[in-house]
């Protein structure tokens, strides 16, 4: 019997086998994403705008229009002149490692390796700023009461960042400097920040103008336009640069950033209309009722806690105001203007910062005399004083008491003395006698005639 012998060709072995994970890892981008400067300056671009976010947290957690102005500021203020260094760094790399006339004669087009070079830079200060913008959107959820982020804006910023990369990768392959990164920083955050003030039309060309969403809202069409117009600028400066057989393509995106700039100069100010949450109003129950901006609607029950005293007291009290709002006073009706609830100050965090205080300045604000020259009755202070009746209201008292004493000045005493009389007195009347005298005291109130007033 005869054995037949059949060849045996030896198979590939798998591991000789190129992968897709090793064909892709092999491509230059990706070889730039995850062994350059991408990760450092994706590092950079977020410790800086959470850094500078961090900084004013009272002023932005609880609303997202704060949150989303502030953001905005940093990430144009700050991450654009980062990422036009970075760019910068990235394009001169080729000259400081002396490879340039090497790249020169290799395969790819100059405008496949200036892809290829400015793609991870632009990946990493968008990825930057993504995350920074993610962190602050969930540090203010929390706390806010109404309304919500606009991406619009946030992506016309993401469209920015990315063009000032490139647009500095193209200064970092002209200019052969080593100091040219650090300069072209310092000299972009100048220019930035001078084009805010501009009183021309022409400052809304700068990304930096800034406006707060709380109270304002852009057109549908402002965050495409201001995109096309940064992208489109730093498109033509790229392809002028790259395409050198093909400058002509530049003409292209630079039409299109001259288009997008024309709206934006001529429509100006106009680009931005009144948020309809700010200028709706939700009120609670009591008498007088007291309403907050929509866009602060959580605070209702704080802020009505807080004027619980006072609206108290008004109960019942003829010609005393009907309500207490955000909106601008208008004197022909019967409306009183709370305090403004400004972030980082009246309000921190969802909360009222000082309800004492909040109850005592919209005391002062319903009992000021709108006149031409300041006009004070005696008896307003003392007023005021009963209405709130907080610690606050005792302590100013016994600080004045204090400060009059330690300047010897007796006509202060005597008119605290007097003060201290009249609160009494108030006190210590029968309430339908007391409410029966506070409307005719309010009665007068909107004279600058203080001889109207009613004797106590």
């Amino acid at each position: 019997m005869t054995t037949q012998l059949i060849p045996h060709t030896p198979s590939r072995p798998d591991a000789a086998r190129p992968s897709r994970s090793t064909r892709r890892a092999r491509h230059p981008a990706f070889a730039e994403i995850r062994g350059g400067l991408a990760p450092w300056i994706a590092l950079a671009m977020c410790l800086t705008l959470v850094g500078a976010m961090a900084g004013k947290t009272a002023y932005w957690q609880g609303s997202w229009g704060e949150t989303q102005e502030r953001l905005h500021s940093v990430a144009v203020l700050l991450g654009g002149p980062l990422a036009a260094g970075a760019g910068c760094w990235q394009g001169g790399r080729e000259r400081r490692r002396r490879t340039a006339e090497l790249w020169a004669t290799g395969a790819r087009s100059e405008l496949a390796q200036f892809v290829v070079a400015a793609l991870p830079v632009a990946l990493a200060v968008i990825v930057g700023h993504a995350v920074a913008a993610a962190g602050s959107f969930l540090a203010t959820w929390p706390y806010a009461s109404a309304g919500r982020p606009l991406f619009g804006p946030l992506a016309a910023d993401t469209v920015f960042l990315a063009a000032m990369s490139c647009g500095g990768m193209v200064v970092g392959r002209l200019v052969r400097w080593r100091l040219a990164a650090p300069l072209l920083t310092l000299c972009g955050y100048v220019a930035l920040a001078l084009s805010t003030y501009r009183q021309s039309s022409l400052r809304f060309l700068g990304p930096a103008e800034g406006y707060s969403p709380d109270a304002w809202v852009p057109v549908w069409w402002q965050p495409l336009a201001m995109a096309a117009w940064t992208g489109g600028l730093a498109a033509a400066a790229v392809l002028g640069h790259a395409a050198r057989r093909h400058r002509y393509a530049a003409l292209l995106p630079l039409a299109v950033a001259i288009v997008a700039a024309v709206p934006i100069g001529r429509t100006g100010e106009h680009m931005w209309y009144p948020n309809p949450l700010a200028r709706k109003q939700i009120c609670d129950d009591t008498s007088p009722q007291v309403c907050v901006n929509a866009v602060h609607g959580d605070l209702l029950p704080a802020v009505s806690k807080a004027l619980s005293g006072l609206t108290g007291r008004l109960e019942g009290v003829a010609h005393a105001p009907v309500r207490f709002e955000n909106l601008p006073q208008d004197p022909h009706r019967d409306e009183a203007q709370l305090p403004q609830l400004y972030l980082g100050q009246s309000v921190v965090r969802g909360e009222l910062a000082d309800p004492q205080a909040f109850a005592w300045e919209a005391a002062a604000g319903m009992l000021t005399r709108e006149c031409a020259v300041p006009t004070t009755h005696p008896l307003d202070e003392a007023v005021m004083d009963w209405l709130v009746s907080n610690d606050l209201s005792t302590s100013r008292r016994a600080q004045a008491r204090r400060q009059a004493r330690e300047r010897g000045d007796t006509a202060e005493i005597t008119a605290l003395d007097a003060r201290e009389r009249a609160l009494h007195h108030l006190t210590a009347m029968h309430p339908d006698q007391r409410r029966a005298w506070l409307g005719r005291y309010f009665a007068t109130h909107g004279s600058c005639d203080t001889k109207k007033v009613p004797a106590l």
